[in-house]
């Protein structure tokens, strides 16, 4: 029987079943063997009887031992209609002096007078119950031995007769469980049958969580869970909806731009005319390519959140050294003196890509807003535990009341004056979230420039 093609309620009862029927095999042969331990110890009483009877026969006659046993008694003593009797009194010397049959001994050990004593053995191919009585001769100190064995037949019938008796009401007891466990198996589920019809008329817009009243513990827990999932599936819908009204909103300006500056370029009359409006265009269209970018990174990393990521030690000075090398052209456009501060070797543990992502979108931040002629510092720094990566810059700086803001997706200072998207400082605190870090912007020195510092776990407080 193939089990994962069982509902839930037929696997409980077959786990349930198995061990009811185990059970019940294990109480049948116990009962069996009881029964047939009593019925033992009954017929071995008989016996015992039967074989004292026959030794109060014995007569010393002129110095011998006689067995005087009426034919009437000898007849009585061997009818039975179901088992075999047999008997005989046998000197200790093994000479029978009379009997049916000459019946093998018991296990040899000394014995004295008075004392019985049973066992088991076979006689014509048949398993028999044996008892043996030692009473003295009254000849010179030698013993007789009375023996009396008896087939099993009856003994057995009893303990078949007796289980039979028992096991039909235990069976009834059995199949009453069975419906019982049914019933109750199925009255314990109607909550998940509930849960089920709830979740099958909801509609994929329908987010609300499910009532979780009057649920079992389990069931309560597990429709707890089924709601905390659907509140952040909830957010996470929300959040890409506004991700993508806003990222609509600001793709359609700078497409409208384009547009604008290609008919314009159409209508040029001249050569000279003609080559300014493509150098808007290309502007324009570079502008738009790197906002694309910020749009694909931003959400690459608010998809990561929730996903698997390959994280590795980091060289924390080959990462700025390549992030630095890649922006020092546009620095140098605007007469910028970029530099460089390490002091130590370290390494996070984290994703090279994003990380490399993260500090060119702040030190790219950092050019931009530094006026023609400024410094951009851009260094790291070891403590506790922890790499915090430094970017400063003397530019206007982030008024104190919006440095929180501006790590929002589309949030651009109203005194910023430079163009830009508004994703820059954002995408930097997604991914420094996605290393368990920390992003923080304060004043570079008094009142003026930018420093945004992001501590991210060092690789050897941070590798598995």
């Amino acid at each position: 029987m193939r089990t994962d093609r069982l509902s839930l309620r037929q696997r409980l009862l077959l786990w349930l079943l198995l061990p009811i029927l185990l059970l019940t095999g294990i109480w049948a042969w116990a009962t069996y063997a009881i029964v047939l331990h009593f019925a033992n110890r009954t017929y071995d009483w008989s016996l015992q009887d039967t074989a004292q009877t026959l030794a109060g026969q014995v007569r010393v006659v002129h110095g011998a031992p006689e067995f005087d046993l009426p034919p009437a008694a000898h007849r009585m003593l061997e009818f039975d209609e179901v088992d075999k009797v047999y008997f005989s009194v046998s000197d200790d010397h093994g000479q029978q002096l009379v009997g049916n049959r000459s019946l093998p001994p018991g296990p040899a050990r000394v014995m004295v007078p008075g004392e019985t004593r049973f066992y088991d053995s076979r006689v014509d191919g048949e398993t028999v119950r044996l008892v043996e009585y030692t009473v003295p001769s009254g000849v010179h100190g030698q013993l007789l031995f009375v023996r009396v064995a008896e087939t099993l037949h009856k003994r057995q019938a009893m303990a078949r007769d007796a289980l039979v008796y028992m096991i039909t009401p235990q069976l009834l007891f059995l199949a009453s469980i069975v419906l019982l466990v049914w019933h109750g198996i199925g009255r314990g589920m109607a909550p998940l049958s509930r849960i089920r019809d709830a979740i099958a008329r909801r509609t994929h817009e329908d987010l609300s969580p499910l009532g979780e009243s009057g649920l079992p513990t389990e069931v309560h827990e597990q429709v707890h869970v089924i709601n905390d999932l659907m509140a952040r599936l909830g957010r996470t819908i929300t959040a890409q909806q506004r991700f993508i009204a806003d990222a609509t909103h600001q793709l359609r300006t700078p497409i409208t731009v384009l547009c604008a500056q290609a008919e314009l370029a159409l209508r040029a009359h001249g050569q000279d005319e003609l080559r300014a409006e493509l150098a808007k265009l290309n502007a324009t269209t570079v502008r738009l390519a790197r906002l694309a970018n910020q749009l694909l990174s931003l959400s690459r990393a608010e998809a990561r959140q929730s996903g698997a990521l390959d994280f590795a030690p980091v060289d924390v000075a080959a990462l700025l050294e390549d992030v630095v090398e890649r922006l020092v052209p546009a620095a140098l456009a605007k007469q910028i003196e970029v530099s460089i501060e390490l002091a130590d070797e370290s390494a996070v543990y984290g994703n090279r890509q994003f990380l490399s992502e993260m500090l060119a979108n702040l030190v790219d931040n950092a050019i931009r807003y530094t006026p023609p002629g400024g410094r951009v510092g851009v260094g790291a720094r070891q403590a506790n535990g922890s790499v915090a990566f430094v970017v400063t810059d003397n530019g206007p700086g982030i008024p104190e009341p919006e440095r929180q803001r501006v790590l929002e997706p589309f949030y651009r200072s109203a005194d910023a004056g430079v163009d830009g998207s508004g994703l820059g400082l954002a995408i930097a605190h997604e991914i420094a979230t996605l290393h368990k870090g920390r992003i923080t912007l304060t004043a570079a020195s008094g009142d003026s420039g930018l420093m945004a510092s992001v501590e991210i776990p060092a690789a050897s407080a941070s590798c598995p």
